[in-house]
């Protein structure tokens, strides 16, 4: 108990120290009187009440005021204020910036960060300027380094008016790292710093990221009044930039892309100016001037609601400066959301951006009361969710009373008055209108300017104004041929308009159909509009000037054919498509037509244009053009057994036209009118080709033979029996013909299948027949083939021989062995050395090895017949 008792007096002791100011009058790095002392001093009073840490440094020059870092101070516990503002500065001195008195440097080459909060609550930082404190590029995100580095801490306040900080070329100027599990900063307020340029505001001096914040919850980036505002300028990543963000977050008043002049802008074409994440976050971005960036300002995945009101986007505070961005606004993978208001004040400008806001993946999102002008392009969509759809909101009819127009039932339409710029954009505010159940709306006003409208369903996403639009991606411009008004503009588009006018150069109005034709040469332009709305004007489009010319690329010739007027000349174009005069050779004119159609053999040539202008071409010839179908493959299939399975087929050939065909027979009958014919018996045919105009030739006469039966071939037949005497089989049996594959069917004398093979191997012994079958079912077959007269086969032989050259039983005599081709004949001497081999028992045993007689003696035998009757075995004795 005295333990616990202790602890809590020490707690208690701690946390109820006084309130202390310590004062910093040493620019050291360490030692007495510097701010690394400070630091510690206030870190160890306690956190009952704020200390307050302030500068007294004797100097008279900037660097008399730097502290040069040469590692990271002290983590700043709870309950502290940070102000440089108290440096007094003797008048003769002028810094860059009078509120910001002292400068934080790292001085060495390890990274780290000009001041740390882990765990810390209620803290101010004022009148300091924070540079080089970088990180390792290297390094993990955990590891990155910042003039102030925030890690779960709250209730923090780094900057206010007439107390600004400022902080350049650092990896950023403020940061908490994205670490997971997440920390959030509560309750934080930037207010009134500079970030990415000099202390004056004027020359920058970028870091990576002015303001990197992850988890941020409940805070404020600026402030209500214009003093509160920071100014994020020429940072090269992103301005100011919330990922996670949480609760609810303001971002007013701040000037990004501008220095503190308010009229010269600082591009950061790499960079984004705000960049806001935090699904569940209610982000509220308003006041703000952003100029300059690649993208101004983007909202990603903030799906609890967000406002982008009173901003400036592009320009400056006047409306007039050009300081666009390349996107002003970009919202991505987000489902709800409103740029603008309910009055002209919560209405943004966005100008001079190349796309003023684009939206992506996102629906609905609602814009009321801003001010487009001057934009490439003023909204753009892209890969809506399916399956919605932005529908345009459409003016009808214009008077200088009354508006009208269409829209989808009982939705908003919004009316503006367009800019001087181009693009149909609206600039200033006219009235909104809800329309009808029809989906029809009026406005009753008077209309002193051109006009335009943006609509809003029902979910509440706003379209792109109503604009009229030209699409010129397959214009024909035809030029003027030999100085006359016949050249002409063709193929344009245009949608979405009421009224249409072509103008030349001179501002004339020469045409009111999207056709413009019969023009001289010259410059021309289309202007569309909406019945006085605003109006759309193409690109200038030049009509050149051109003699005659005349194009043979895809002249194509058609010969007469067997003297009938069937020829033709096609495909020959002139200069835009002039009228051609056409003559034989004669001088007769023979057709005023394009193409020159149903001629007879004869030379022709045409005329174009008149007087001065008139152009003669080349003479073209139509020839006889009869032609001859000619054969150049073809396959016979030959017919068999008497029946009709021949046909022939024609597989390549030259021709020019396209041809009809009769096949006749040996007595003229028409059997076919295909180039295959099929189901025809042995005999003589021939093909006739007729052409378009019934001219005909012979292609060819053709021979279909038919295909001899399958011969059984005996000559080397042989026939074995098994070793009990009861089995037979055959060898050497073949078939002449040309007719395969074959089919076999050896059946005995009951018909009974009994071998489908055409040398069968062990049946019965007994009378066979062979049937052999060829692949058009034509059948050979044999008479009954008698397999008894060999039963008397099986070898016989003595087991002694006298090879002593009297003629008597010289040899070893093997009857039967004829039977058994494949069958091995081994003797062997009584040491086991093979002294004979014969297959098939070619060549009889007479005593001999390697030329010389073998003694008298008692030999062995092994007989393999190759056959399942086992090999047989023996002695086999010599006498002499």
């Amino acid at each position: 108990m005295k333990k616990i008792f202790l602890f809590l007096c020490l707690v208690y002791f701690i946390n109820n120290l006084k309130a202390a100011v310590f004062t910093v009058t040493s620019n050291a790095n360490a030692g007495s009187g510097t701010l690394r002392e400070a630091i510690n001093l206030a870190n160890g009073n306690g956190v009952g009440q704020t200390d307050y840490i302030y500068f007294s440094i004797q100097g008279n020059s900037v660097n008399d005021f730097t502290i040069a870092l040469e590692s990271e101070l002290p983590i700043l516990t709870s309950n502290i204020t940070i102000d440089a503002t108290t440096q007094p500065i003797a008048p003769s001195l002028i810094l860059p910036n009078p509120n910001i008195r002292i400068y934080l440097t790292r001085v060495v080459t390890p990274y780290f960060s000009g001041l740390r909060l882990d765990n810390a609550k209620n803290i101010e930082i004022y009148g300091l300027s924070f540079s080089n404190f970088k990180s390792d590029p290297l390094g993990a995100v955990d590891e990155k380094k910042a003039g102030i580095f925030l890690l779960n801490t709250a209730d923090v306040i780094i900057g206010a008016p007439g107390k600004p900080n400022c902080f350049n070329n650092n990896y950023a100027g403020i940061l908490s790292p994205y670490i997971i599990p997440r920390t959030d900063v509560i309750n934080i307020k930037i207010s009134s710093n500079i970030l990415g340029m000099g202390e004056n505001g004027l020359n920058a001096q970028p870091n990576e990221t002015g303001i990197d914040l992850s988890f941020l919850k409940n805070s404020v980036i600026g402030g209500d009044t214009p003093e509160e505002g920071n100014l994020i300028t020429s940072n090269t990543v992103k301005g100011l930039a919330l990922a996670a963000a949480d609760g609810n977050i303001k971002i007013t008043n701040n000037l990004i892309g501008l220095d503190r002049t308010l009229i010269k802008a600082i591009p950061s074409s790499s960079a984004i100016g705000i960049y806001v994440n935090g699904q569940v976050s209610i982000p509220v971005i308003s006041k703000n001037i952003i100029c300059a960036q690649k993208i101004g300002l983007e909202i990603d995945f903030v799906n609890g609601g967000f406002l982008v009101a009173g901003n400036k986007i592009g320009t400056g505070p006047l409306g007039t400066e050009n300081f666009g961005n390349e996107t002003g606004i970009h919202i991505n993978f987000c489902n709800k959301g409103t740029i603008g208001g309910n009055s002209t004040t919560d209405g943004n400008s966005i100008a001079y951006n190349k796309t003023g806001v684009l939206i992506e993946i996102t629906y609905p999102i609602s814009m009321y009361k801003n001010s487009f002008y001057c934009n490439g392009e003023a909204i753009t969509f892209k890969n809506l969710p399916d399956p919605t759809k932005i529908v345009k909101a459409r003016i009808t009819t214009i008077t200088p009373n009354k508006l009208s127009g269409t829209f989808l039932p009982n939705a908003t339409v919004e009316l503006f008055y367009t800019g001087t710029c181009l693009d149909c954009q609206g600039k200033t505010w006219l009235g909104t209108v809800v329309a009808n159940a029809n989906g029809v709306w009026s406005y009753d006003g008077a209309i002193t300017g051109q006009v335009t409208s943006m609509g809003t369903n029902l979910d509440g996403a706003t379209s792109s104004f109503s604009k009229p639009d030209i699409d010129d991606a397959f214009r024909r411009v035809l030029p003027s041929i030999c100085g006359q008004a016949n050249g002409s503009i063709t193929l344009m588009r245009a949608y979405d308009y009421t009224s249409l006018a072509w103008y030349n150069t001179n501002g004339d109005l020469v045409g009111t159909d999207l056709t413009l034709t019969n023009i001289p040469a010259g410059n021309y332009y289309l202007k569309v509009g909406q019945n006085g709305g605003c109006d759309i004007v193409s690109a200038t489009y030049n009509v050149p000037t051109s003699a005659i010319i005349i194009n043979e690329t895809a002249k194509k010739i058609v010969d007469a054919n067997c003297t009938s007027s069937n020829g033709s000349i096609k495909g020959i174009t002139v200069s835009n498509n002039m009228s051609k005069t056409w003559y034989n050779a004669a001088g007769q004119i023979v057709s005023a037509g394009n193409d020159l159609l149903d001629m007879p053999i004869g030379n022709y040539y045409f005329t174009v244009g008149t007087g001065s202008c008139l152009v003669k071409s080349a003479t073209y010839a139509i020839q006889n053009g009869a032609t001859t179908y000619e054969l150049r493959d073809f396959v016979i299939t030959e017919s068999s057994c008497g029946q009709p399975t021949g046909s022939i087929k024609v597989t390549g050939y030259s021709a020019t036209t396209d041809y009809t065909f009769k096949w006749f027979d040996g007595n003229d009958n028409v059997v076919g009118t295909s180039l295959a014919i099929n189901n025809l018996y042995k005999g003589s045919y021939k093909l006739m080709a007729y052409n378009i105009n019934t001219c005909s030739n012979l292609v060819g006469e053709f021979i279909v033979p038919e295909a001899k039966m399958p011969v059984i071939n005996f000559d080397s037949m042989q026939k074995f029996l098994s070793c009990d005497g009861k089995l037979v089989s055959t060898t050497g049996l073949s078939i002449d013909g040309s007719t395969n594959p074959y089919t076999f069917k050896w059946t005995d004398e009951d018909g009974n299948v009994v071998s489908d093979q055409l040398n069968f191997k062990g049946i019965a012994i007994g009378k066979y027949q062979l049937m052999v079958t060829d692949k058009y079912g034509c059948i050979s077959g044999t008479a009954p083939i008698d397999f008894t007269l060999i039963k008397n086969t099986s070898l016989s032989f003595a087991n002694s021989i006298t090879p002593n050259g009297d003629g008597i039983n010289d040899f070893w005599d093997i009857k039967g062995f004829q039977s058994y081709p494949d069958g091995d004949f081994s003797i062997y001497s009584r040491d086991g050395n093979r002294i004979f081999y014969s297959r098939g028992y070619s060549k009889a045993f007479d005593g001999m090895y390697n030329g010389k007689s073998l003694p008298t003696g008692v030999y062995y035998y092994i007989i393999d017949l190759k056959t399942d009757c086992g090999k047989m075995s023996g002695s086999l004795t010599i006498l002499r």
